[in-house]
C-alpha cells in the first residue's frame, strides 16, 4: 500500500516538494481531522490514506498560491515568468474543487467503514 506521503506527493508534487519539510505536519492535523488521531499508518485503509492525503494536499493549496502570488508580483515584466505563475495559481484553483468533491466523497465512503470503539446498544422500552 501507498504511503500517505506518496499519495500527497501524487496529488501536488512542486507544492508537496515546496512544503516538504512541513508535509508531515499538514498530513498530521488532516488525519487528526478526519477523525483517525492515534491511529497508526499501518491500520489505516486504504480509502482513508487517500481521504487524508485529499485533505493534506487542499491544506497546503492555500499557502502555495500565497507563495506563488508573491513570485509573481515579483517576476520582472509581463512575460513567460508571470504566465507561469499564472498557471501555477489556477491549477491550484481548479486542484482545490476537484479535492472539495473527493474529499466529500471519500468522507462519505469511509463514514461507513469507521469503528467508532463505541458498541452498539439496543435499548427496548420495558
Amino acid at each position: 500500500m501507498a504511503a500517505i506521503k506518496k499519495m500527497v506527493e501524487n496529488r501536488l508534487p512542486d507544492e508537496a516538494e515546496l512544503f516538504a519539510g512541513s508535509l508531515d505536519s499538514f498530513i498530521e492535523e488532516s488525519g487528526a481531522l478526519a477523525g483517525f488521531e492515534g491511529v497508526a499508518e499501518t491500520d489505516l485503509s486504504t480509502v482513508q490514506k487517500s481521504l487524508i492525503a485529499d485533505m493534506s494536499a487542499k491544506a497546503l493549496i492555500l499557502p502555495a498560491m500565497s507563495k506563488y502570488k508573491k513570485a509573481m508580483a515579483s517576476a520582472e515584466g509581463d512575460g513567460a515568468g508571470k504566465a507561469e505563475w499564472v498557471d501555477k495559481l489556477k491549477f491550484l484553483k481548479e486542484m482545490g474543487a476537484k479535492l472539495d468533491a473527493d474529499i466529500l466523497e471519500k468522507k462519505a465512503g469511509v463514514g461507513t467503514s469507521v469503528d467508532t470503539g463505541i458498541p452498539m446498544v439496543v435499548v427496548t422500552d420495558d
